[in-house]
């Protein structure tokens, strides 16, 4: 069986917290690069049984520039490339998921659909943010960690920090054994068709 490696980016860390947030019933501050982490660790874990190879570009409060986090795919070698984060607005009301590819026809706009497809039907009642002007779903944007990977990339935004709603479900198991479970059966099905 093809058993292919992904490189999962948990986006920020170290002094890069990414999106900070409070909810009103508690006086934590959440950091976006602790929910980052602790999602690619459940994808990790989960994808490893179900055959496939993964690596991390960080394991811990570790802050890499975009720049390195990109030239972690040369030495890897990853058959795809995984950033997760998690977005914010100044509207508490700004909410959903979003998955962003490079611009352009690319491989990695395969993975993106499937992505998407897996994410809404795992997620349900969850809003799914997407671009249909080109063609496909997903959005496009010259990200660091999309133009200069040495393999497709995807970078996912799995909600809104500053959405309260939002907040309470990325800090939730279910959150992540949905998002797990997206990624299971969108890689499983990218993995049998290359």
């Amino acid at each position: 069986m093809n058993k292919p490696l992904i490189l999962i980016d948990p986006g920020h860390g170290g002094s890069d917290p990414g999106a900070l947030a409070i909810l009103q019933e508690s006086t934590s501050v959440y950091r976006e690069a602790d929910i980052n982490l602790k999602i690619a660790q459940v994808v990790g874990e989960a994808l490893l049984l179900h055959g496939f190879d993964v690596a991390y570009t960080r394991c811990n409060d570790l802050q890499l520039t975009l720049s390195q986090r990109a030239e972690l795919s040369k030495v890897y070698r990853p058959a795809l490339f995984l950033s997760f984060h998690c977005n914010a607005a100044s509207s508490p009301r700004a909410t959903g998921m979003e998955v962003f590819t490079s611009p352009g026809r690319t491989e990695s706009d395969t993975v993106a659909e499937l992505l998407i497809a897996e994410l809404e039907k795992t997620t349900v009642g969850k809003v799914m943010r997407t671009d249909p002007s080109d063609g496909d779903r997903d959005k496009e944007e010259k990200f660091v960690v999309l133009t200069q990977t040495a393999c497709p990339a995807c970078l996912l935004e799995f909600g809104f920090m500053t959405n309260p709603a939002d907040l309470r479900w990325l800090l939730s198991e279910t959150a992540w054994q949905q998002i797990a479970e997206a990624m299971i059966n969108a890689l499983t099905t990218w993995r049998d068709d290359v």
